[in-house]
């Protein structure tokens, strides 16, 4: 069934210690949330702001939208990604009998990408000569903890999770003996007992999303992991001491790796 209400961004987003965010708490919405580019723009001076100051406009609009058929999503207002990207290239060979679509970018990951491929500009809509037309890339946001530049946008997807392949078949083909992949009726997890049982999974809390909710035909995509809409998404702990918010815009929280844990057995 296609999901086509979440549309992702496959990264960990950032904010310094010293600015607030009022929107920016889990299931608090999209406005004021990093993913609010007039938001962006009057923050931080990022992006172009929207000539009404609007939120919505940058990826729906109510007229004048692509026609349908043109990209997965509704009254979609902002340039569709053009990259061609190579999948991800399994390690295990069993795996290689899982099914990638031949877009690995289907559905939502293909939006997603209309701003995080480093090429298409995040701060454009529509096609009214009155709408903002602005021409801002996302660029290199930050060097990580072994020294490397680490990006916004995707370039690469054999350095992400996997995304673009049939959940079923990696279902199929990573539970013969031990059970490593939990069935896509089962919902993201919320938390765990004290001395959980990974395997047993005895006590453990979830939460409304079912892992099928979040796939795009069966495939899964960028949306699987990311609620880009922060209406539904996981439960935050406080901010880190640097001004980090766990949990931004997933549908299970990072703390205890229950994200990771919500399709894995380990």
């Amino acid at each position: 069934m296609k999901n086509i209400s979440a549309i992702l961004v496959f990264v960990i987003l950032a904010a310094s210690a010293d600015i607030s965010l009022a929107g920016s708490a889990p299931a608090t919405g999209v406005n004021e949330s990093m993913h609010d580019i007039t938001y962006l723009g009057k923050a931080f001076g990022t992006y172009n702001q929207d000539d009404f100051q609007r939120v919505c406009i940058f990826c729906h609009t109510p007229h004048n939208a692509l026609p349908n058929g043109t990209v997965p999503a509704p009254l979609w207002n902002h340039a569709p990604s053009t990259v061609v990207l190579q999948p991800y290239t399994w390690a295990a060979p069993a795996n290689s009998l899982i099914t990638f679509n031949a877009d690995p970018l289907i559905g939502p990951s293909r939006l997603c990408m209309a701003c995080h491929d480093g090429v298409t500009a995040v701060d454009s809509h529509g096609a009214a000569g009155w709408a903002n037309n602005g021409a801002n890339v996302m660029s290199s946001f930050y060097v990580d903890g072994l020294g490397n530049t680490a990006k916004r946008y995707i370039e690469d997807l054999g350095v992400t999770h996997p995304i673009g392949f049939l959940y079923q078949d990696a279902l199929n083909v990573r539970n013969s003996g031990n059970v490593e992949i939990i069935t896509p009726d089962r919902r993201f997890l919320v938390d765990i007992p004290a001395n959980p049982n990974t395997h047993t999974r005895a006590g453990w809390v979830m939460g409304n999303k079912m892992i099928a909710d979040t796939l795009y035909s069966g495939y899964f995509t960028c949306a699987s992991c990311h609620d880009v809409h922060n209406t539904n998404n996981a439960i935050s702990l406080p901010a880190l001491t640097d001004g980090r918010i766990p949990n931004y815009f997933l549908w299970a929280p990072e703390q205890k790796s229950l994200l990771c844990l919500s399709c894995h057995v380990k």
